[in-house]
């Protein structure tokens, strides 16, 4: 089994499948803004080999930590977006058919 190339901290679970919340997800529910804090959660915290990761762990602190919390952040933000659709159109057809 090849090794991934990001971290997994066992106290926070794996990091989130970004394929599957992008076919739930993009483009509706998505921003720039979120997009770019799930990169630099995925590509510069979970890194393994990123200097970003690094520098955080020679510091002190625990990137996989801060991964997680921006990652979780960013799920939670789609998925409030997406349920507000829902209801967005559950009341739009429900004004329709008063």
């Amino acid at each position: 089994m090849a090794k991934s190339k990001y971290a997994r901290d066992p106290d926070y679970g794996q990091p989130v499948k970004w394929a599957r919340e992008y076919d739930k997800h993009f483009p509706d529910n998505t921003d720039g803004c979120s997009r770019h804090t799930k990169m630099i959660a995925h590509e510069n915290l979970r890194a393994i080999n990123s200097p970003v990761r690094r520098m955080l762990i020679d510091a002190g602190y625990e990137p996989d930590h801060w991964a997680q919390s921006m990652e979780l952040t960013v799920t939670m933000l789609w998925e409030a977006r997406a349920e507000i659709a829902r209801l967005k159109s559950i009341h739009s057809h429900t004004e329709g058919a008063a």
